[in-house]
């Protein structure tokens, strides 16, 4: 298992050293149950994770203002409808519905 300092250190690197605020107020079990889960963390990741997080908040909302431009129709192919199937087929998705 890690050991409290290389935790900590894991911890500072990424900025997360926070997580280890109330450590001293802990006894021994609760301790080694966190430094378990600590160790498990990756903080690095974390901390991409938040970084990126924060960028897509600053974005602005809504679409992208070019997606009009990129949407287009889809072939007749491609749509249908329920009422257009043969029976059997409509029999077996109306079953597939219900399957309560």
């Amino acid at each position: 298992m890690a050991s409290e300092q290389d935790v900590r250190a894991r911890l500072q690197r990424a900025g997360q050293e926070h997580l280890l605020r109330f450590w001293a107020e802990l006894a021994p079990e609760p301790r080694a149950a966190l430094l378990a889960e600590l160790a498990l963390l990756e903080p690095e990741a974390l901390l991409e994770h938040c970084r990126r997080a924060a960028e897509a908040c600053a974005r602005p909302h809504g679409p992208p203002p070019d997606l009009a431009a990129r949407l287009r129709p889809l072939p007749p192919e491609r749509v249908g409808r329920a009422s257009r199937s043969d029976p059997e087929t409509r029999r077996r998705w109306e079953e597939e519905g219900n399957t309560s």
